[in-house]
């Protein structure tokens, strides 16, 4: 073997070890939004996998190319008995190879094909999130931009509230909230419609966690209030929506304060938090009083983000709902008495005359299924409440932490068509 061909074959056992890094790589951070997560903490790290899977592509496609170059090369021909006696040489013995070349190369071409295969499939893979985006997004009209793509998580904002206020003291808790106006407001635009945020979370957080969304519904021409809320409290269901309709009356009472018009208020939230926000939008005060003296206001729409509706239901198995996760949210979520469970419902409550409803799901949300917000939207819809269900393909529990992915791309868009005024004919 010549130095040429030396170099030809080392480059390609090169190659082969570059495909099966780029195929354990894709793979391992594919693996953790496709398979069940031993922790909350890797079922992040899934879900980012899954906002961000584009990110994959490349990778991928390079191991298949390194795949296709490390299987190339021919085995080299054995010269027949004749050739080699005419030749002055002594023929090799019938069934005995010349040497451990062509095994070699038969082992890395295997070992090349399923590097391969591995690369092909984490590239679908991949691919598939962003297709189906694009295909929500034309459905809705929505713009997408790769160059936005990489913008960075919801968790962080380049500037914090304008004030933080004690709105309410209940059962000896504090109860604040953050006060967010547009950074240049417009000279003349007159009160500005009001949006009060309510925060999910399985464990008590304080508010503001996604300030990004803050920032960016307050530069979009609103007044945000971003409100706490005592935790859910075991067998008591009303303290926790009681004191999200004690924020929605003190922010009516309070709006002219900051510039805001208390007669435009939308109330939105996620996951626990846009559980609460539709429970406390279609409750009557006879129903779910606040739990504070405010004056009962009325809100102009409902946004809710993968909210439960049902607390009769139990959290529904999922393959990628692992055990030790299961747990953990089950015993730190609140429980409920058997005969508060349909009171504590907000689809117990749905009615004619409730406020208009945007509902906005991840398809393959692991907590909250995306058949039961169907099943949510078709009951408003059926009782006349004007209501809009956005489902964006593959995302999952909570892809709003994403500010880049293509459905919270989809979601801001949505979601500021919702806020929009209705034109009068």
């Amino acid at each position: 073997m010549n130095q040429r061909t030396r170099k030809r074959m080392a480059g390609r056992w090169l190659a082969l070890a570059g495909a099966w890094l780029m195929a354990l790589v894709t793979a391992t951070a594919a693996s953790t939004a496709l398979l069940p997560m031993p922790s909350l903490s890797l079922w992040a790290m899934g879900l980012l996998a899954l906002e961000f899977s584009l990110l994959l592509v490349p990778l991928a496609l390079v191991g298949v190319v390194l795949a296709v170059i490390a299987a190339r090369g021919r085995a080299a021909a054995v010269p027949n008995s004749a050739e080699t006696e005419s030749a002055g040489h002594e023929a090799p013995p019938t069934g005995r190879p010349r040497s451990g070349g062509g095994a070699g190369r038969t082992g890395r071409r295997v070992a090349a094909t399923a590097a391969g295969a591995l690369n092909a499939v984490v590239l679908v893979a991949a691919l598939l999130p962003a297709v189906s985006a694009w295909r929500t997004a034309q459905d809705h009209d929505a713009p997408l931009s790769l160059a936005g793509y990489l913008d960075g998580l919801s968790d962080t904002a380049e500037r914090g509230p304008d004030a933080t206020v004690r709105y309410a003291r209940a059962g000896g808790t504090d109860l604040m909230l953050d006060v967010w106006r547009p950074a240049n407001p417009k000279a003349g635009s007159g009160p500005l419609p009001v949006v009060i945020n309510v925060h999910g979370g399985a464990q008590d957080t304080p508010q503001s966690p996604f300030p990004r969304w803050d920032t960016w519904l307050a530069d979009a021409g609103h007044v945000v209030f971003d409100v706490d809320y005592r935790f859910f409290r075991d067998y008591d269901w009303r303290s926790s929506p009681g004191d999200v309709k004690c924020a929605i009356g003190w922010v009516a009472r309070n709006a002219g304060r900051y510039g805001a018009d208390p007669k435009r208020i939308t109330l939105m939230g996620q996951s626990a938090g846009g559980y609460l926000a539709l429970l406390a939008a279609y409750t009557t005060a006879a129903e779910l009083p606040p739990t504070c003296e405010v004056p009962e206001a009325e809100l102009d729409g409902v946004i809710a983000w993968y909210a439960p509706s049902d607390m009769t239901a139990e959290m529904p198995p999922a393959f990628r709902l692992s055990e030790p996760v299961r747990r953990q949210l089950t015993e730190e979520t609140w429980r409920l008495a058997d005969e508060d469970r349909i009171r504590a419902s907000p689809r117990h409550h749905i009615r004619a005359g409730l406020p208009r409803t945007l509902l906005i799901q991840g398809g393959r949300d692991i907590l909250q299924p995306a058949e039961d917000t169907r099943a949510l939207a078709t009951r408003l819809t059926g009782a006349g409440v004007g209501t809009e269900l956005v489902e964006i393909p593959y995302a999952d529990h909570q892809f709003d932490l994403s500010w880049g992915g293509f459905g919270s791309q989809i979601a801001r868009h949505v979601v500021l068509g919702f806020l929009r005024p209705p034109t009068t004919p």
